[in-house]
């Protein structure tokens, strides 16, 4: 079965979100740096898990539009919702932050994390209903 339109652009985007995700972290919002003496403080290890799972979800991503399969595009889709949940709570809930809320893992990182991955999430789930709508139909 040929994909729709619809398919092809939400799979972008949860693309573009993941790779936002694991990109971003490092270079843009990435957590504060190492201490004077070179050892790192918690907010580093957030970064590090987020990276990780945005690299997954980058890779699941590129899986949802080259499967040619339209029932394993709609559950790898159903996927990113776990993941992009789970990616929105590493920041402060899984892991915590520095001490001082003023830091740059609090005021950049953490609000970057938690709307990129709760964008994911949504757009996993989008990507699902309109996956089996397009079946159903």
């Amino acid at each position: 079965m040929k994909r729709s339109g619809k398919e092809w652009i939400f799979g972008i985007l949860l693309l573009i979100c993941s790779l936002c995700m694991s990109a971003g972290v490092k270079l843009v919002f990435h957590a504060c740096g190492p201490k004077e003496d070179g050892s790192f403080m918690t907010c580093h290890w957030a970064e590090q898990a987020v990276f990780t799972l945005g690299c997954v979800m980058a890779a699941v991503s590129v899986l949802i539009l080259i499967m040619p399969d339209s029932g394993m595009r709609r559950g790898l889709a159903l996927a990113m919702i776990p993941a992009g949940a789970g990616a929105a709570l590493i920041p402060n809930t899984m892991i915590k932050l520095c001490m001082m809320t003023d830091m740059h893992c609090h005021a950049v990182m953490k609000p970057a994390v938690i709307i990129i991955g709760a964008v994911s999430a949504v757009l996993g789930l989008i990507y699902a209903a309109v996956c089996k709508s397009e079946r159903s139909a």
